[in-house]
């Protein structure tokens, strides 16, 4: 089993989806996998969040950490890192950072080790022991918001030794995060 399971949402955008896998390739420590949930309709957050839940069953990585298609890994030793962090620590979550474009890097610096606040964390922003992630799959919600609804009830659960805030930044948005396809035109009209 892997020790990173990488779930990357995808649709119909595949340049980003290239640039996504390449930045996970980078990795100095190749013990992670990634598992793509692919909507190829435009079905929209709902159903992407859905996924999600579902797919949980299925999960085999130590830790789960999301990573969306239209989104980069811009940190090459970040499996080692967090490799690292385990062995040291044992947290069944570990908060990391993510240059999340216009709403810039979330979490930010004044709610950096404390409770996730709604708009202020992002999809990559956590990651998280597979029996958790597991436990938790019915919280993720049919909405926009998803992440904050999931990792909000996961760190509520937890305690403050069972977290760890490893105060990197290790993803970046692609692109204006607006679901559209590539094509830059709305679902079904591609």
């Amino acid at each position: 089993m892997p020790f990173l399971e990488v779930l990357t949402r995808c649709y119909q955008r595949p340049q980003s989806l290239a640039r996504n896998q390449a930045s996970l390739d980078a990795q100095t420590d190749p013990d992670w996998v990634q598992t793509l949930l692919i909507d190829e309709v435009g079905r929209g957050v709902p159903w992407a969040n859905r996924q999600l839940g579902l797919y949980a069953p299925q999960v085999e990585g130590d830790y789960v950490w999301i990573l969306d298609d239209d989104d980069e890994c811009i940190r090459p030793m970040l499996v080692a890192e967090l490799k690292a962090i385990v062995e040291a620590h044992h947290p069944d979550l570990i908060m990391v950072r993510g240059d999340c474009g216009k709403h810039g890097i979330l979490p930010p610096d004044a709610l950096w080790g404390k409770p996730p606040r709604f708009v202020h964390i992002c999809m990559s922003g956590f990651v998280v022991r597979r029996a958790v992630y597991q436990a938790y799959a019915g919280a993720w919600p049919d909405d926009v918001g998803g992440d904050f609804v999931f990792v909000s009830a996961v760190y509520a659960a937890m305690p403050v030794d069972r977290v760890y805030w490893h105060d990197e930044v290790v993803m970046q948005i692609q692109s204006k995060g607006d679901g559209r396809p590539e094509s830059g035109k709305p679902a079904g009209q591609e």
